[in-house]
């Protein structure tokens, strides 16, 4: 039987830790081995994972200096002897059968990934597939269809959101990941975890799905991704960086001109986002601080090309969206403070 290695970067993560713990744990696939990757906590999270290692041989515990999710990650990649690999972060859950299924998906149509569905806390519900149970991508298909799905829309008008890329809901094989050096980007922490996915399906030869919601996404209100409504610092910059990695990667598959066309779909939303996160107040912040984070976006070579062209129809991306096409700067501003107000 084959061993699944369960990398969980950890930081600070206390209030949810032993729970995740115990539902790893609890996996019902008898050959598992979890690595613990404590990226510098400062409360009782080191105390947590060294109590779980005692407790139970299967866990392995090593701290390093905080370096953020995708440097734990990475070393954990290290780190791990099977020949499965899954991550989980340290504040959620997954469902005692996630692996035991997962294997069995991969082993029974030789596959190289498979995609399991996730259960969203905060929404009450199953992310969901737009393919049934069991769907297989092979070769080509890979790009031309699950590629394009984690990549974005088609359309600024499709209100759904892109099948999420997170690597929490796959299982890779651990040959591809170490045979090709699939890591994760070090200098971006926002959707890494999308550009480690589409890096080891360039390498893929067919993924299966598993419609199974076996990952429960739970709702931290203090993690990095809902913190929507505070001032972030450098995310134009890491956008850019982002969408960098995503369009050379993009290159590799086929079907390049319709993942391009996806990609700038995404990448007007990254750049709306990336405006009103200027126009934030924030301590610290001026509103001469305001003025120029907004222009160098406007100004921006990217975002120029981007909002070229798009087909919105709902009005206040539209709007949004023509404002900063013609780089109206006050504008915009104005727009942002009635609406930072009126929440």
């Amino acid at each position: 039987m084959k061993r699944v290695s369960v990398i969980i970067p950890v930081f600070n993560s206390e209030k949810f830790l032993e729970e995740t713990l115990d539902s790893v744990a609890a996996q019902t696939y008898p050959e598992l081995e979890v690595i613990l990757i404590d990226d510098g906590s400062v409360d009782r999270s080191a105390q947590i994972c060294r109590a779980r290692t005692e407790q139970d041989n299967r866990f392995h515990y090593y701290r390093v200096e905080n370096g953020g999710p995708s440097a734990a990650r990475n070393i954990g990649i290290t780190y791990a002897t099977g020949e499965y690999i899954g991550f989980c972060d340290s504040d959620d859950l997954i469902d005692p059968n996630m692996y035991q299924t997962m294997v069995a998906y991969m082993e029974q149509q030789t596959a190289d990934i498979v995609f399991c569905d996730i259960y969203s806390e905060r929404d009450q519900r199953k992310f969901g597939f737009p393919w049934p149970d069991r769907t297989i991508f092979q070769l080509e298909e890979i790009g031309q269809i699950l590629v394009a799905a984690l990549v974005g829309n088609t359309t600024d008008n499709d209100a759904n959101v892109p099948l999420w890329g997170s690597v929490v809901r796959c299982l890779f094989k651990a040959d591809k990941i170490k045979d090709h050096a699939v890591r994760f980007p070090e200098d971006i922490h926002f959707a890494e975890d999308l550009v480690f996915t589409l890096r080891y399906l360039e390498k893929a030869g067919k993924a299966v799905i598993c419609d199974k919601g076996f990952y429960y996404y739970q709702c931290n209100t203090e993690s990095i991704m809902n913190s929507f409504f505070v001032y972030k610092k450098g995310m134009f910059e890491e956008r850019k960086r982002l969408i960098n990695y995503l369009s050379e990667i993009i290159q590799k598959f086929s079907g390049r001109e319709e993942l391009v066309r996806r990609l700038t779909v995404t990448s007007r939303c990254y750049f709306r986002e990336c405006v009103g996160n200027a126009c934030r107040a924030a301590e610290g912040r001026t509103e001469k601080d305001k003025k120029n984070e907004l222009k160098d976006i406007l100004n921006d070579d990217g975002v120029i090309s981007a909002f070229a062209n798009f087909d919105a129809l709902d009005r206040k991306v539209k709007a949004i969206s023509l404002l900063i096409k013609y780089r109206q700067a006050f504008a915009i501003r104005a727009y942002y403070l009635y609406r930072f107000h009126k929440r």
